[in-house]
């Protein structure tokens, strides 16, 4: 193959991966109920082809040859992804007031103060996901095989690696939840407590500061902190209109952020975190985007809920709170990390052949253990994404390590230094993470958010 091949293969996978990031896009909004899939890959067959894969390899382009082996794989689950994703769109429950959507069921377990209520909503949204599940499960399994077949195999290293954030977290992590768990629900952490999925959720929702973060304020609170950092917030093409079947949280394709508000500081973080990953896949071509470096941008816009500075700037936080504030966001960004880490190893033993019943009582037994609350199994193909765990992963360590970095050049405040406006133009400009020296591990973002836990940072 040569340079003028390679270079019509890379356009062809670009069209590939904004067409279906534009199609995916369009379900998680709600808007589009059965997403047509498996078109995109015959129109464009040559970008998920196999022979393309060995050739790109022959022509020592490795880097555009694991682009072309992903879509590879994901092509020959795309006639499941679509009835998963069919079947999910239509799924219901019976929950406390009556039948109601899936992505209804989970937006009231989280909001839903009452604890039989909460947890009655959790059961309805359980028995709804089981038939969609199935269907996710067999496209998750298909793709592994897929893979298997042009090379695709998982990275051991990053699955140690996440082992590793658990044990750099365990301990602070468990005294905090459980302190809170007790404090604010009258609960105590599993294996000795009762504390459930749904509960833990209502928890790391942080109602009891819904008042300084105000959902009309978030727009004008993101666009008044990328602008001071050359950040084009006009890059970014951010759906926040409300739907019915609309993804809850904030989900990311591409340059396009899927935004189902949830309410609270648990959205401001979570935007912020998106915008950074958002803006890194709007400055790059598709087939050399990097989603370390996406992570790692977002772990750095997303950190600033954690600065007491930003905080009394932007969401008016008194001092006196801040303390206590910093404590819960750092205790929900840790709770995300360690579950990362826990579905990242089950992820990876599907693509050894983890499989069924099995599949489902070790994601439940790993999420449990990690996060201290009952999880339930029929989950485990929600989160089965290994490569995207690893991404987020790897991504949080460097995001720490790029944090350190700009603190050092920029002062404290480094988000109201005009000279980090440049700095981060220039990373985005590369689309990569500059070479330094440090600790990058993702076990490092884990004993910064710990010692955030612990009154140390």
């Amino acid at each position: 193959m040569d340079a003028v091949e390679i270079e019509l293969v890379a356009r062809e996978v670009d069209a590939l991966l904004l067409d279906l990031e534009a199609e995916r896009a369009r379900h998680v909004a709600g808007l589009e109920a059965e997403p047509a899939l498996a078109r995109l890959f015959a129109a464009r067959s040559r970008a998920a082809h196999r022979e393309t894969v060995a050739a790109l390899r022959d022509a020592g382009r490795e880097d555009l040859a694991a682009r072309a082996a992903a879509l590879r794989a994901e092509r020959a689950q795309a006639a499941d992804e679509e009835a998963w994703r069919a079947a999910e769109s239509v799924a219901s429950g019976a929950g406390p007031d009556g039948l109601a959507p899936l992505a209804v069921l989970e937006r009231a377990a989280l909001h839903e103060p009452d604890r039989g209520r909460r947890l009655a909503f959790a059961r309805a949204a359980e028995a709804a996901l089981g038939p969609a599940a199935s269907l996710r499960e067999a496209a998750v399994e298909q793709r592994a095989r897929a893979g298997a077949e042009v090379g695709v195999a998982p990275d051991w290293r990053i699955v140690v690696e996440g082992d590793a954030v658990l044990a750099a977290s365990d301990d602070p992590y468990r005294d905090v939840l459980a302190f809170r768990a007790r404090h604010d629900l009258a609960l105590s952490p599993a294996p000795q407590g009762d504390l459930h999925r749904a509960d833990l959720l209502h928890l790391a929702r942080l109602a009891r500061w819904d008042g300084l973060f105000r959902a009309g304020m978030l727009p004008l609170a993101l666009k008044l902190t990328l602008e001071p950092l050359g950040l084009d917030a006009g890059r970014l093409r951010i759906d926040d209109a409300e739907r019915p079947a609309k993804w809850p949280g904030v989900h990311v394709l591409g340059a396009r952020i899927i935004f189902g508000a949830r309410g609270g500081a648990g959205d401001w973080q979570d935007l912020l975190e998106g915008a950074g990953r958002a803006l890194a896949g709007a400055s790059t071509p598709p087939h050399r985007r990097d989603p370390v470096f996406g992570a790692a941008l977002g772990e750095l816009l997303g950190s600033l809920v954690l600065e007491p500075r930003w905080l009394a700037e932007r969401a008016d936080v008194d001092r006196r709170h801040a303390p206590d504030l910093i404590r819960d966001l750092a205790l929900r960004r840790l709770l995300s990390l360690r579950a990362r880490a826990a579905a990242l190893r089950v992820a990876t033993e599907v693509t050894r052949g983890l499989s069924g019943a099995a599949w489902r009582e070790g994601y439940r037994d790993a999420l449990t253990a990690a996060t201290g609350a009952i999880w339930e199994g029929v989950r485990a193909a929600r989160d089965a994404d290994a490569a995207g765990h690893a991404s987020a992963l790897v991504g949080a360590g460097a995001g720490e390590r790029l944090r350190d970095e700009v603190r050092e050049r920029f002062d404290e405040d480094w988000w109201r230094n005009p000279r980090t406006a440049s700095f981060l133009a220039g990373l985005l400009a590369a689309g990569r993470l500059p070479d330094a020296a440090g600790d990058a591990s993702p076990a490092r973002a884990a004993a910064a958010l710990a010692a955030r836990l612990e009154g140390k940072a």
